[in-house]
């Protein structure tokens, strides 16, 4: 459960990540590996997985599917609550 719960903010933390490390790191492979702008948030996306694996090893905690799960539900949380809290509203009213 801690596992996935190091996932989930890990997944929740990627667009600071992207903004933090993953411009940096595209910048400088970009002398080396033609990476298109798109992919810029994927490659946050994955230095979160990668930090989450790596505090998960450290701390002894999850699974790759916890890990996977969770990373998952982070990085599109805010756009499941808001369509939870749409669909809530609709059946209310």
């Amino acid at each position: 459960m801690f596992g996935f719960l190091i996932a989930l903010a890990c997944g929740a933390g990627t667009p600071m990540i992207e903004n933090l490390l993953a411009r940096r790191a595209a910048k400088f492979m970009g002398q080396y590996i033609e990476l298109q702008e798109n992919e810029v948030r994927a490659l946050a996306f994955m230095i979160a997985m990668i930090v989450a694996g790596f505090v998960c090893n450290v701390f002894e905690a999850g699974s790759p599917l916890s890990l996977a799960v969770g990373g998952t539900l982070g990085y599109f949380g805010v756009r499941l609550l808001r369509w939870g809290r749409c669909a809530f509203e609709n059946n209310r009213g």
